[in-house]
């Protein structure tokens, strides 16, 4: 594995940085989830015991008291042979806790310190509390989702947090493949603010540009989810090649043309209607298109 060997602390709290970890244990590294004594609050959750286990099952688990000075002593004995470690407090905790990256490189020079925020370390923003949606609401991302009585559908999944994770175990790596040239750790940051801004950069250059954008919340024929018997079944021929060999398929070659006409979207809906997920599936399976049953999660367990 490409993380053999290397020795992560775990101080993040619910789902960010416990998913940044993950990655980097999934990679090979060695990884302690550290929890307070009333324990991480993701515990508390409804459900939380189960996506505990789901995010922390492998890594060893600690519990430090960070606000006593026993505990924070703890912590600076495991620094001496630690390789990363990642925290998501608010800019200034671990400064008052004088565990802040200065301190601990100190001890050791070699750590790759990761501190995944909300809004950054600097700005106005940079301590103000906030979760997965006020980070999707800030950056603009938010309104790009379509409207659900009138306001933005918010995601099923905490996009936000799972981007913060993949883009923390990211620049984690990339620092650690400096240190071999270096020999020398860094203190790397994300804010996931701004990392779902920067995800939003295809409508922003339509926007700059005085463009419309692709519409792709449902709105296109070639880019929806429609309904069927038994389900739903979903419809990603963005391409022209794609699109054709679909309409073929459901025997309107007619619609061809109407790739991107709003208007076609009952069309097409009045013929994948007709059938279950499973006959369409059967039915496109040696065809060269887009097209997927929507799964729920034990089906997708399944296979």
């Amino acid at each position: 594995m490409l993380l053999n060997g290397i020795r992560v602390l775990d101080l993040s709290r619910l789902l960010p940085g416990a998913y940044c970890t993950q990655l980097l244990q999934a990679q090979g590294a060695q990884v302690t989830k550290i929890e307070p004594p009333a324990g991480d609050p993701i515990r508390a959750l409804p459900g939380g015991e189960a996506y505990f286990a789901a995010l922390h099952r492998g890594k060893q688990l600690l519990t430090l008291d960070l606000r006593s000075e026993a505990g924070r002593q703890a912590l600076r004995r495991r620094m001496v042979d630690a390789d990363v470690l990642v925290e998501g407090f608010r800019p200034g905790v671990m400064e008052r806790m004088e565990l802040s990256y200065q301190a601990l490189a100190a001890i050791n020079p070699a750590l790759v310190y990761c501190a995944v925020t909300g809004y950054g370390s600097n700005g106005s923003m940079a301590r103000r509390a906030g979760h997965d949606l006020n980070y999707l609401a800030r950056s603009g991302a938010l309104s790009l989702m379509p409207l659900r009585d009138g306001a933005p559908a918010i995601p099923g999944l905490q996009v936000a947090d799972l981007a913060g994770g993949l883009q923390g175990a990211f620049l984690v790596a990339a620092a650690l493949a400096t240190r071999l040239q270096t020999g020398r750790g860094c203190r790397v940051e994300v804010s996931m603010t701004e990392l779902m801004r920067s995800w939003t950069v295809l409508p922003r250059a339509a926007w700059g540009a005085g463009v419309p954008g692709l519409p792709l919340t449902g709105e296109l024929p070639c880019y929806h989810v429609y309904s069927v018997p038994d389900g739903f079944l979903t419809v990603a021929a963005l391409e022209p090649d794609f699109w054709a060999e679909f309409c073929r398929v459901i025997g309107r070659e007619d619609l061809m043309p109407r790739q991107f006409d709003g208007d076609a979207v009952a069309a097409v809906q009045a013929v994948l209607g007709s059938a279950t997920r499973a006959e369409w599936t059967t039915r496109f399976a040696d065809r060269d298109v887009c097209v997927e049953p929507s799964l729920t999660l034990e089906e997708s367990e399944a296979g």
